[in-house]
């Protein structure tokens, strides 16, 4: 039988003494094996049961630390104001306890549980028992895996897992350690001041002020410095090599714990440093080159500069290590290699090159380097310029032109301008034109400069249409280098009609018998036409003026009657003055031939008696062969001879008629006759037709009864005939024929003019011709000038014009428009190129044979102001002393303009910010100083010198002044005051400042030495000390300043202490909801072992948790309401209250509080026994019941009751069932 506590003991270890077991774990579980059930999963959860409450850490992973070699028991802290470590109960009544599953192999490390509220802390401390301590050097950091096990009342059992890291903090059980604890330094004698050289290394595996490291020189020196907390050794006096090339001392090591602890007595780390000053490589190599005269593109292997380098250091700093191009040359072209001379370099050209590749040629930059260590470089730009070699031939725009011109255009009329382009330069790219074929019949001329194509002589499309000709282009190289193309030019003539029809006979005679039927082809004319298209159609007309009795077809060229001839009455013979035109435009040409058509005439007319149905007496006594009467027939037909004859009345042939004269006489004795009356019928015929017949009663009377009349033509007494009226119509007819026959007047019917059908008579003369023509030579391409108009006094094509420049164009600058005479601008005119052009203006009529005139028109070429100032030089640099007074010149600009007039007249002036300090006379160009000069404001002036000419056109020359120095400035600090913090604990030797005043002189007047001329006694402490910095120079007379400086000593952190609230992990405490406004709800007070003074005195905060606004704390850590609290709104509050120390790094540490608002109620729950005295067995097993506390609650309406065990169970071997009291 063992004692209680004993028991107690086995009780909370029963069932672990095989082991740390998980809980749940079989009892022959191997040791860190996995439970059977699940971590969180109830065991023997009956079904349909509800599901157990959560059980689970807040976060997956804590941090807490603890010092090295802490003692057994010392609990591990967390950070401050962090998240408490723990989980929240998942019933009040639920048993939690922690154990530490793995990450603690060696056993140094304890889980604890403790309840407060309704939050189960977890707390880690050192195991009591192990032999070993923490040792942070060995290893500083643990990760434990923690388990928490929740017994509920009901028998189930939950789990939950975390991880919790620690931290070893560390102590100061280590000395610093120097490894190397020997070195040996190179420095080169230029090093700059303050220049790092080395830098010691000293190790303390401590951490934080334990293990950082104060740096110092043991004998004090003035040539070198180290950091105190670095270990950089600085130069802090110019080396030489020549004074000392050695230089020893040792550096100290101590961590700043000792030396705050043990002052001077603290242990020391010690290292020697070596530093060996060498010589070093003052001087970069220096580049001069000697050009070959040129480089011509497309060589290789070629040499085309020496480049000498020398270095005037001495040994290895002047020996040239490289020379090679590190700018400029993309492509490789070319190659630096040494040459045969010592000191000499050859750049060589390694690939071909192209100028027109690299039209600009190529900007090489070369570096030298030498041998030297560190090694220095030279940079030299060179400039390649390639020689153009005739390498490209022309090119034309186009293989094949085609163009067209009318046939009409006169000589000397542009037809095309060919482009040719030559990618070579110069003499090289210009190029000639020529013609090289197909121009046989030199119709064609071309300006070899600027390839216009000229016609030479007039065209003529009915003898060629189409020309092709050859054109070769042929650059301007030397001779035998020259390269040439061709390119075809297709030249279409156009028709213009300058043909006239022509017949196929000038002139016809036709005969054409009268009486033919209007409409009746009398004959057919025919003419061509040698143009061609509409040029070449013709039509036909008559061209008489007076009307004529004939047509002609317009197309067919036939001729016809319009009417019924007549031989008897019309003309016998026609004159018809046929025209054949053409369909050309502006005008038909025109042709005329004469046709003659002589009428036949055709007996197409009866005769016709004068006199018929006569009547009259005859008398029986007549004698034979007596002319009774003598009948006349008239035929109107030319030249027929009319017979008569009796044809009726005359049986026993008493009457002849005499065929030929128409008498008719008596054959027989009337006598015998017995019949007293004669009826006779007479007709008349022309051999064809006979005329209607002419009857004659004749009355037969005895004796003389006729007494009238004697002779034949009375011997009829009392013949009558009726008159036909015969012979006036035939008077008549003569007469018409007569006029209508009447000689051809030609001048009036056909009033035909020499000057339209015939010759070209007249030379076409210019209108209103222009003196002079003045244009500006910024005139636009196209641009109409003038028209210049002519006039011809001939008609019709003769009299049409068209214009074209004969000469004075030779840069093909101008072109007259050939049918209106426009004279247009289509070259661009440079007035400096040439200023005025005579033009030889031509116009020219389309007549047969042409005749032209000439005028020589003035054209001048009128300045613009399209060229700007050129400077002589566009960079010069000059020099003047900084003292230069106002007025002195220091150059004189010059610039030149080739416009004339004002466009000519240049003026200067200064451009930019540098105006201020000079001024340029602005027509002489002269600049000066106009204002106080200072070298250390201003070394250099790029002044922008502006020329500008009459019109606004400007240029713009740089000009460099340098400012040469005198000594007129003294020392100047940056600051008139420098302020400096150094911590108190600093070691002996360590540089505290470093202050440079800058002179901006140059040579002895800036070079500054400093002194510090009222040093303060050295037996006086200060926590401030001010001193005066002396800065002088080294000029004749010398200047100095001053500038003063403050030393501060810091306090240094000595808070070695965080507050601590003690080893538990939260704080629980309660108040009734009935407390008022600012009543005490619990205390919290931190301690802090640092000495009394601001590292330990403490200021208290809340800051966070759920009671923020509803508590406070004070400077005593007493923890207050601050306003009225509510049991049935929160039962209770959760508060982070941390306590901060006054140190110059202040430390804090934060306490979880537990404030529970306890119902009003004056009653308190009374256990039923003050004691409980229980023995059981040391081998009893886990959940053995021990004993039941029971409680009472004697308020009317008692809360449940919550048991927990408040004390003696330290290592939580019991547990109590918060509700049973089991």
């Amino acid at each position: 039988m063992c004692s209680a506590r004993a028991l107690l003991v086995l009780a909370a270890l029963c069932g672990a003494g095989r082991g740390d077991l998980p809980p749940g774990a079989p009892p022959d579980t191997p040791p860190g094996a996995p439970p059977d059930t699940p971590p969180g999963a109830p065991p023997d959860t009956p079904p349909g049961a509800p599901p157990p409450p959560a059980l689970r850490f807040r976060h997956a992973l804590y941090n807490v630390s603890i010092p090295e070699n802490s003692p057994a028991r010392a609990y591990a802290e967390q950070p401050p104001a962090a998240d408490p470590l723990g989980l929240q109960l998942p019933a009040p009544d639920a048993r939690v306890r922690y154990r530490i599953r793995h990450g603690d192999r060696d056993k140094y490390f304890k889980a604890e549980d403790k309840v407060v509220g309704d939050f189960c802390f977890l707390s880690i401390r050192i195991r009591p028992g192990n032999s070993d301590v923490l040792n942070r050097e060995r290893r500083d950091s643990y990760t434990l895996e923690v388990r928490a096990t929740a017994q509920l009342s009901d028998g189930r059992q939950l789990e939950a897992d975390t991880v919790v890291a620690v931290e070893v903090t560390d102590e100061n059980d280590l000395s610093p350690l120097f490894y190397p604890t020997e070195y040996d330094v190179r420095v080169p004698e230029d090093v700059p001041l303050h220049s790092s050289i080395a830098r010691v290394s000293a190790e303390d595996a401590d951490l934080g002020i334990n293990g950082e490291i104060y740096y110092s020189i043991a004998d004090t020196t003035d040539r070198f410095a180290v950091h105190p907390t670095t270990g950089i050794i600085t130069v802090t006096r110019t080396l030489s090599f020549a004074e000392n090339t050695r230089y020893a001392f040792t550096v100290l090591a101590h961590d700043r714990a000792s030396l705050l602890t043990l002052g001077s007595d603290a242990p020391a780390a010690r290292a020697s440093v070596v530093v060996n000053v060498q010589q070093a490589n003052l001087f970069a190599p220096e580049l001069r080159v000697r050009r070959l005269p040129e480089l011509l593109e497309n060589s290789t292997a070629e040499i085309y500069a020496i480049i000498e380098v020398t270095d005037r250091d001495v040994g290895e700093h002047g020996v040239i290590s490289t020379v090679d191009i590190v700018d400029g040359d993309p492509d490789g072209h070319f190659r630096v290699r040494p040459s045969v001379q010592a000191s000499e370099y050859d750049l060589i050209v390694h690939a071909l090159l192209d100028r027109e590749a690299a039209p600009q040629g190529y900007n090489l930059t070369l570096r030298a380097t030498d041998a030297g260590q560190p090694p220095r470089s030279s940079y030299l730009t060179l400039p390649v310029t390639l020689t153009d070699i005739n390498d490209n031939a022309p090119v034309f725009s186009r293989e094949v032109y085609e163009v067209s011109i009318l046939e009409t255009m006169p000589p000397n009329t542009p037809v095309l301008r060919l482009k040719v382009t030559d990618r070579d330069e110069g003499k090289n790219a210009r190029v000639y034109i020529e013609i090289v074929g197909g121009n046989e019949g030199g119709e064609f001329i071309i300006n070899p400069e600027t390839g216009v194509l000229y016609t030479a002589t007039s065209l003529d499309a009915e003898v060629k249409f189409l020309y092709t000709l050859t054109v070769s282009a042929i650059d301007q190289g030397n001779a035998g280098t020259r390269k040439q193309s061709s390119a075809k030019v297709k030249i279409l003539v156009i028709d213009a009609n300058d043909n006239d029809p022509i017949f196929e006979k000038e002139q016809i005679e036709v005969t054409v018998l009268e009486n033919g039927a209007s409409g009746s082809t009398v004959t057919r004319v025919v003419a061509h036409d040698a143009d061609s298209g509409e040029n070449a159609y013709i039509s036909y007309s008559i061209a008489n003026l007076q009307p004529v009795p004939f047509e002609v077809d317009h197309f067919s060229g036939v001729i016809r009657t319009t009417r019924l001839l007549d031989y008897e009455s019309m003309r016998r013979e026609y004159v018809l003055q046929i025209r054949a035109s053409d369909w050309g435009v502006p005008f038909r040409r025109q042709a005329e031939m004469r046709v003659t058509i002589r009428l036949k005439d055709v007996n197409d007319n009866r005769p016709q008696f004068e006199r018929v149905d006569c009547v009259g007496y005859l008398s029986r006594r007549l004698l034979i062969s007596h002319e009774i009467v003598t009948l006349s027939a008239i035929d109107f037909d030319s030249g027929d001879v009319v017979s008569y004859r009796i044809v009726g009345g005359n049986e026993d042939n008493c009457f002849s008629l005499d065929s030929t004269t128409g008498i008719l006489s008596l054959s027989c004795d009337l006598s015998d006759v017995r019949s007293e009356t004669r009826e006779l019928n007479v007709t008349a015929t022309d051999g064809t037709h006979f005329a209607d017949a002419a009857s004659l009663t004749l009355h037969l009377v005895s004796g003389n009864s006729i007494a009238h009349g004697d002779g034949p033509d009375t011997a009829a007494a009392g013949l009558e005939c009726r008159d036909t009226d015969v012979a006036r119509r035939l008077t008549d007819l003569l007469a018409a024929a007569e006029r209508s026959n009447a000689p051809l007047d030609f001048s009036e019917d056909f009033p035909l003019s020499s000057s339209r059908f015939g010759e070209n008579l007249h030379f076409p003369e210019f209108i209103d011709f222009p003196v002079e023509i003045k244009v500006n030579e910024s005139v636009a391409l196209g641009t109409t000038l003038v028209r210049l108009l002519g006039r011809d006094r001939d008609l019709g094509y003769n009299g049409l014009l068209v214009y074209a420049i004969s000469g004075g164009d030779a840069d093909s600058a101008f072109r007259i428009d050939p049918a209106t005479g426009d004279l247009k601008v289509i070259g661009y005119l440079d007035r400096e190129r040439e200023s005025e052009y005579y033009l030889n203006i031509s116009v020219y009529d389309l007549g047969r044979p042409q005749r032209s005139s000439s005028r020589l028109l003035p054209v001048t070429v009128l300045d613009v102001n399209d060229n700007a100032p050129r400077f002589v030089k566009s960079l010069a640099s000059f020099r003047v002393t900084e003292n230069a007074i106002n007025g002195t010149a220091i150059f004189q600009a010059n610039a030149t303009d080739r416009d004339s007039g004002e466009f000519g007249i240049v003026t200067y002036a200064l451009s930019g910010g540098s105006a201020g300090d000079f001024c340029m006379e602005r027509d002489t160009g002269v600049v000066a100083v106009c204002a106080p000069l200072d070298r250390e404001r201003r070394a250099l002036y790029e002044l922008t010198v502006r020329a500008t000419d009459g019109g606004g056109l400007s240029a713009e020359a740089l000009v460099r002044v340098a400012i040469d120095d005198v000594n007129d400035n003294a020392p100047k600090f940056a600051l008139p005051s420098y302020n400096v913090r150094i911590r108190e604990d600093v070691p002996i030797g360590t540089l505290v400042a470093v202050l440079e005043a800058f002179d901006p002189d140059l040579g002895d007047g800036g070079l500054v030495t400093y002194t510090l001329p009222d040093q303060q006694p050295d037996d006086i402490v200060f926590t401030v000390y001010g001193v005066t910095v002396r800065a002088a120079d080294g000029g004749r007379p010398g200047r100095w300043g001053e500038a003063g400086l403050i030393v501060e000593l810091e306090d240094v952190d000595e808070n070695r202490h965080a507050p601590a609230f003690g080893a538990r992990p939260a704080l629980a405490v309660r108040v009734s909801e009935a407390a008022p406004p600012g009543s005490a709800v619990g205390a919290a007070p931190a301690r802090d072992a640092d000495p009394p003074g601001r590292d330990s005195r403490l200021a208290y905060s809340v800051e966070a948790g759920d009671g923020v606004p509803l508590f406070s704390v004070d400077d005593a850590g007493v923890i207050r309401s601050l306003g009225p609290l509510d049991r049935e709104t929160a039962a209770h509050y959760w508060l982070t209250v941390c306590a901060e120390d006054h140190g110059l790094v202040p430390r804090r540490a934060c306490l979880q509080v537990f404030v529970e608002v306890e119902d009003v109620n004056d009653e308190v729950p009374w256990p039923e026994r003050a004691e409980y005295a229980v023995t059981i067995p040391e081998h009893c097993a886990r959940g053995t019941h021990v004993a039941t506390v029971t409680a009472v609650d004697r308020d009317a309406h008692p809360a449940a009751l919550r048991y927990s065990i408040s004390a003696g169970n330290p290592d939580g071997l019991f547990s109590i069932d918060d509700r049973t009291g089991n």
